[in-house]
């Protein structure tokens, strides 16, 4: 049977592999900010110019126009 300073003696060698609750302040800060730059990467490249499409009105584009024969 294990006394109640055996217990007190395991307790305190697993005591030392607790993560200690300060370390968690800069943990979080860190993943906080990675977060909002990869949001801010996400909503610029959304946001962002968009290409434009081709339309009827549009002329074509040189290098599909330039390989094309023309018609005579």
């Amino acid at each position: 049977m294990v006394t109640v300073m055996g217990i007190e003696k395991h307790a305190a060698f697993y005591r030392g592999y607790q993560p200690d609750d300060r370390s968690l302040i800069p943990v979080a800060i860190v993943l906080a900010t990675l977060v909002a730059l990869w949001l801010l990467v996400y909503l610029v490249s959304v946001l962002g110019p968009q290409p434009r499409q081709a339309t009827a009105h549009s002329p074509p584009h040189s290098a599909h126009a330039a390989s094309r024969p023309a018609n005579r």
